[in-house]
């Protein structure tokens, strides 16, 4: 009598032999990418390729290529030990020695920064910016700065 497994348990082992040991790291990877890398990170940067040497004497490290969009670039390129440590720290043993950052400006165009955590506000918060906008005589250009004085509130930490 044999048990059922879920199919997950079974593709490693099923298509191992055909693809490598570097796809199923590197697709590891990208299933895990929004985890590992963060939020931040990953909406700046997406995996593209892994590279291992070609020489016998070096351990099979991989260096990660990296789409990053240009305005980013140097902000992950500062950051790349901090994401070298957690890749490893993902896959349990040092797989990723460096990363190199392609600027992809294309392939990065469709990703959306994250967006800044909205929080509501306290009654407190409302009648002071009620305050701020009563002496504004026009209604429409008084509903937009309170609008625009909510949205700029929510979106700071107490």
């Amino acid at each position: 009598m044999s048990k059922t497994r879920p199919l997950s348990d079974l593709v490693p082992g099923l298509i191992k032999a055909s693809l490598g040991k570097k796809s199923l790291l590197f697709g590891k990877m990208l299933a895990e990418w929004q985890h590992i890398a963060g939020a931040d990170i990953a909406a700046k940067a997406t995996p593209l390729d892994l590279k291992f040497a070609k020489k016998l004497d070096q351990k099979s490290q991989a260096t990660l290529h990296l789409a990053v969009q240009s305005a980013y670039a140097l902000e992950i390129s500062y950051q790349k030990s901090l994401l070298i440590e957690r890749l490893n720290m993902f896959f349990g043993y040092p797989a990723i020695k460096d990363i190199k950052i392609i600027q992809q400006t294309n392939l990065m165009s469709n990703k959306k920064p994250p967006s800044a955590p909205v929080r509501p506000l306290t009654l407190g918060e409302e009648k002071l910016i009620d305050g701020m906008v009563t002496e504004i005589q026009e209604n429409d250009l008084q509903t937009a700065l309170k609008n625009l004085g909510k949205a700029i509130l929510s979106r700071q930490s107490k």
